[in-house]
């Protein structure tokens, strides 16, 4: 490494462990009820039992093999898992012959769905012809022995695009039950370490699946952030933290201003980032998002600003500083006035995300024990604690819906790997079944 990469690399190195650094909970909202009289709960307040489902194997109703069958049900069993708000029966309970049932109220045996514990039934069949496929997916309530009308409507697709029908199905159960869309078949970003040396940008479905790399370089590519219908990152591929776009397969420089140019933030066409300006202190600067032209200086101060994050309408930003001596968590309006300060409890609070909904900023902060732990604060200042005593928890980034969070985890000691969980702390589910070494997830908004 030459003297002049080695100069640079210590502010970024600096400012980026503010980034990278980062409590169970007991926050307010509103809870949303279904027809059948099961109240769900999306921010925690109410505790109520997970609903019993029951989703017997997906039937060939013309073409199609085992195969087919078998993932269209494992998808859908994992995305309703993964949504946290239910109990997916087990197979095994099913102690009747399920070829006697049918998919219609008349044709179908509540009672024996009622016998195995079951609150709502989903019964699926598909049909294969010219390498398109037809789902056809229904809800049932069983203690009605009703169909539930769902916002989807199934249509023929080819079988790459077969695990985002089941998606959509999903998404139309999570939007019963809670009154809300759900999150699945979008689509999560993050850094990845490949070797000594080497670090690269992924992108996943939210499920961990479709695992693809976008970044083709041989250098260290950190902090990606979608915006402009792609993903900006860092990427230290010429020697200086430059920002790039990762778009439609190709990148393109956005900034390479002496010293750093990182963490990128976009709204509605603005993009916030952090510059160095080849000096070792940070700050916060609005710059053109495909150009990367400075148009603003918003924080001028000696600590190290870093890591905006915009307000759901873009007339705020949360940011990283160290004025008051160790990072916490600071909002300030869109063009740079009224700064303050929200965390005063720790005293080493970064990665701030703004969330979409209930205005919550989920953080990392390091506790008296040296673990970090996911926070959520209000820009009043109220802190709640999501994640504690399961190794250090880090980066969190919220869904495009506010309802879950993605973040990273040591827990199980195989290194750090990617979790989400529902905006209230629960259900922290691990979405990489292999590797290691994963860091900075950000979820597409």
């Amino acid at each position: 490494m030459t003297p002049t990469t080695t100069r640079l690399l210590k502010p970024l190195l600096f400012a980026l462990a503010l980034v990278l650094a980062q409590v169970a909970t007991n926050p307010t909202a509103s809870a949303q009820e279904g027809d059948e009289g099961i109240a769900i709960d999306i921010r925690g307040g109410l505790k109520r039992a997970l609903i019993p489902l029951a989703i017997p194997p997906v039937r060939s109703l013309g073409g199609g093999d085992a195969q087919m069958a078998a993932e269209i049900t494992q998808t859908l069993k994992r995305d309703l898992i993964l949504s946290g708000y239910f109990n997916i029966l087990p197979d095994d309970s099913f102690f009747f012959d399920l070829g006697t049932d049918g998919m219609t109220p008349t044709t179908i045996n509540f009672e024996n769905w009622n016998n195995v514990g079951a609150s709502g039934l989903i019964k699926g069949g598909y049909k294969e012809a010219s390498g398109q496929v037809v789902l056809d997916m229904r809800l049932f309530l069983v203690d009605k022995g009703t169909q539930i009308n769902l916002t989807w409507q199934p249509k023929a697709v080819g079988k790459d695009r077969l695990r985002y029908e089941v998606h959509e199905f999903a998404d139309a159960i999570i939007e019963y039950y809670t009154g809300n869309r759900g999150i699945f078949g979008t689509r999560i970003s993050f850094v990845a370490r490949t070797r000594p040396g080497e670090k690269h940008i992924y992108m996943m479905d939210m499920d961990g699946a479709n695992l693809r790399r976008l970044t083709k370089n041989d250098s260290v590519n950190l902090l990606p952030a979608f915006g402009a219908g792609g993903v900006y990152y860092t990427s230290y591929k010429d020697g200086n933290p430059n920002l790039y776009l990762w778009k439609g397969g190709s990148e393109q420089l956005i900034s390479a201003q002496p010293g750093q140019n990182s963490g990128a933030a976009f709204c509605k066409g603005k993009l916030a980032v952090t510059l160095s300006q080849g000096g070792s202190n940070t700050d916060i600067y609005l710059i053109d998002p495909n150009s990367g032209a400075v148009q603003a200086r918003l924080t001028d101060h000696w600590g190290i600003d870093t890591s905006p994050t915009w307000s759901p309408d873009c007339s705020r930003i949360a940011f990283v500083s160290d004025r008051a001596g160790g990072p916490q968590i600071y909002v300030m309006n869109a063009d740079g006035s009224d700064q303050k300060k929200i965390t005063f409890q720790g005293t080493y609070n970064t990665s701030p995300d703004w969330g979409p909904r209930d205005n919550l900023i989920a953080f990392t902060a390091r506790d008296e024990r040296g673990q970090y732990d996911i926070f959520t604060v209000t820009p009043e200042g109220r802190i709640d604690r999501l994640t504690q005593n399961q190794g250090s928890n880090e980066d969190p980034s919220w869904s495009p819906n506010g309802r879950y969070i993605v973040f990273t985890s040591t827990r199980g000691g195989a290194g750090s790997r990617i979790y989400i969980m529902r905006a209230d702390g629960v259900n922290q589910t691990m979405i990489t079944e292999t590797g290691g070494g994963f860091s900075s997830p950000t979820w597409a908004k």
